[in-house]
């Protein structure tokens, strides 16, 4: 097994984890489960593939503030600013049935594994943005993905990222407040596989780590647990 992401092994290490794919030039040779996007081409894409917009995950950082009026309705929104929050707000009040609300996701780093690089709400602004976001009457904060800096990480430290990324999202389902349908560990995938080939004497801390997540999950919190 190679540094590349092995879908078919992950499926089996962890099986409690569902891979979000970014890379629609692999269909034929997986099924895809959902995926994870950054380009509003690729979500058309992801849409003619058969993907319904539970599946799609659209995440356009500032290059993709533009696409999310013709997207919207295809996929679920990932948003990384204030600003996308509030441009997402605006077209769904455009677009939105009276008395619903359009879920949207946020991208979040973890105190503790903030490098001050990260795209995205660090933890430290959630308590200030529980406010802001009362006042956007059109959409509902629901789900996150968490995203830290882990390079290097394997074994019991990577193991615990995973932990943390799972109680930052119980935190933040706190803080906010929010629901949390899914939770999505960004780079997860790629970093286990690294383990694995990398560090192979670690892997199975890692693993246990990862797993305990997963039990955890199971009977306390019911998050569907997502990777990139």
């Amino acid at each position: 097994m190679s540094c590349n992401i092995d879908f078919v092994w992950l499926q089996q290490q962890l099986p409690e984890y569902q891979f979000l794919f970014s890379d629609l030039t692999i269909h034929g040779a997986v099924q895809f489960q959902a995926a994870s996007l950054c380009t509003g081409e690729q979500v058309l894409s992801a849409t003619a593939l058969g993907l319904q917009r539970e599946q799609i995950y659209f995440s356009g950082r500032e290059k993709g503030v533009a696409d999310l009026g013709r997207l919207f309705g295809m996929c679920r929104f990932i948003a990384n600013s204030w600003d996308e929050l509030q441009e997402i707000d605006r077209i769904a009040r455009l677009h939105q049935r009276e008395e619903t609300l359009e879920p949207v996701g946020l991208r979040v780093i973890p105190q503790r594994f903030d490098d001050g690089k990260q795209s995205g709400f660090s933890e430290g602004m959630l308590p200030a943005l529980a406010g802001k976001i009362r006042t956007l009457p059109a959409i509902s904060v629901r789900g996150c993905f968490v995203q830290g800096e882990i390079e290097g990480l394997h074994g019991e430290s990577l193991g615990r990222y995973f932990r943390e990324c799972y109680e930052m999202a119980k935190r933040m389902t706190v803080i906010l407040p929010c629901g949390m349908p899914y939770l999505c560990i960004v780079n997860g995938a790629i970093a286990a596989c690294r383990n694995a080939v990398e560090h192979p004497e670690t892997l199975d801390a890692f693993l246990r780590q990862a797993n305990i997540v997963a039990a955890q999950n199971q009977t306390a919190f019911y998050a569907k647990l997502l990777m990139t």
